[in-house]
């Protein structure tokens, strides 16, 4: 589903409703809710009381101003890999256009930048901007890229 989410099955902005989560894989209710509960922790939706899920959007998460969050905490991150004397290996961003693929990769290397660091708090945040950046503002994910490539 995170996967259908991130490449644009469901469009930003989408509603998404139990029923076809639970007709789409064949799953029971309870799952679905489940699904929601960890596509909302990840960033990728929204739940709200009587309105159900709905994809994040540009409203929830204007691109820029997510841009803007990323820029300082990926320079916050690197900050701390310089305090903690910690080198990242090399890394060159997968050459993939496809979106979920390409937001792996990212979440991968800020989970050992993270590690080195001592910085898990900041790796998932930034993990979360990056899933918010994929889905509302797919063509900016190269900048993300860009600045963990360094």
């Amino acid at each position: 589903m995170r996967r259908l989410v991130v490449d644009g099955q469901f469009e930003a902005g989408a509603r998404i409703t139990e029923r076809q989560v639970s007709d789409l894989f064949d799953c029971t209710a309870a799952t679905a809710r489940e699904v929601f509960h960890l596509l909302e922790k990840a960033g990728a939706i929204t739940q709200s009381a009587r309105r159900g899920a709905r994809v994040v959007d540009q409203a929830s998460a204007p691109p820029d101003n997510v841009f803007v969050v990323w820029r300082h905490l990926s320079r916050l991150i690197w900050s701390e890999l310089e305090r903690a004397a910690a080198a990242p290996p090399p890394w060159t961003p997968p050459s993939a256009s496809n979106r979920s693929r390409r937001l792996e990769a990212i979440e991968q290397r800020l989970a050992v930048m993270a590690w080195l660091a001592n910085s898990p708090r900041l790796g998932q945040i930034l993990g979360r901007l990056a899933m918010h950046l994929a889905i509302v503002a797919p063509e900016r994910l190269a900048e993300a890229e860009a600045s963990l490539a360094r």
